[in-house]
């Protein structure tokens, strides 16, 4: 018997995962680029190592962090089909630490978001973020503790008391809560680390901000931490971009770099020029790019 004809999907749907849309990210309410989804997670991931960085070398930002993500990712996407032929580059380059500007530049984007120069706004979007990371580490603590894993005596603790001065301590005591339990939690919570550490980033900034209860008013400072953090991380990026994403350019467009690679702060792309072959030669590059 003849088979009979497949049914068509209905018009304007599309069954392929591959093609469903990416949840947008929430607009900043101070204005400037919106914290992307993921970006707190990276800018704690990338944070330690920039930390490190000597402060003599701290380079502060000023260019727009969403231009910046941007020249990142097309130079990324350009250089991504290339990767065997990267692996003969000699160090400073590393394979690792260029893909890993993906993330460091979505990390850039948060800690951007983060610093608001008028006191009160930066405040109130820190306290924000405190009490939804509190309600999701404590909510996680109590579970844990009624399984049995975490002490009752100081989850319990943490629970009681009120107040926003409060909930910010509790931020501090629920991530060295976690800490101290690392072992004994592992494996048994979908709390991850990164979270962990923005909640103890978080407390520690509040309760620089937050004034006690009765104490004269103070006027505001600036944000210096948050300022630092994203400083820091702009400086790693500038140096890891330069090391590695621009460096990779160099060795397979020479020449035309910029219209493959292009430079942080590049608004438009220079158009490459149309090569006879599939790119440059082994031959017509002349080895690895200078080290300097």
């Amino acid at each position: 018997m003849p088979r009979a004809p497949a049914k068509k999907k209905p018009a304007g749907k599309n069954n392929d995962k591959n093609n469903q849309k990416t949840p947008a990210a929430a607009p900043d309410r101070e204005g400037g680029a919106p914290a992307l989804p993921g970006s707190a997670e990276a800018a704690a991931e990338f944070m330690e190592e920039a930390r490190r960085l000597p402060a003599r070398e701290i380079r502060p930002l000023r260019a727009d962090v969403a231009l910046v993500h941007h020249n990142i990712r097309a130079g990324l996407d350009a250089v991504g089909p290339h990767e065997a032929e990267l692996l003969k580059l000699p160090a400073p380059f590393d394979l690792g630490a260029m893909k890993s500007l993906g993330r460091l530049s979505l990390g850039l984007v948060y800690a951007a978001a983060q610093v608001d120069r008028s006191s009160p706004g930066t405040t109130k979007k820190l306290l924000q973020r405190a009490h939804e990371l509190r309600d999701l580490l404590l909510s996680a603590a109590v579970a844990l503790m009624k399984a049995g894993v975490l002490p009752a005596q100081r989850v319990k603790k943490i629970m009681a008391g009120s107040g926003a001065r409060d909930m910010v301590q509790d931020c501090v005591d629920l991530a060295q809560l976690f800490r101290d339990h690392a072992a004994e939690v592992k494996g048994k919570t979908a709390i991850t680390r990164a979270q962990i550490d923005e909640t103890a980033a978080i407390g520690d900034q509040l309760l620089s901000l937050l004034k006690p209860k009765g104490a004269k008013a103070k006027a505001p400072e600036p944000v210096k931490s948050a300022v630092e953090a994203r400083d820091r991380l702009w400086t790693l990026l500038g140096r890891r971009h330069e090391e590695q994403l621009r460096r990779a350019g160099m060795w397979l467009w020479i020449g035309e770099v910029d219209a493959h690679v292009p430079p942080l702060l590049a608004r438009t792309a220079r158009k490459a020029k149309k090569p006879n072959g599939s790119g440059a030669s082994g031959s017509d590059r002349g080895g690895a790019p200078d080290e300097g």
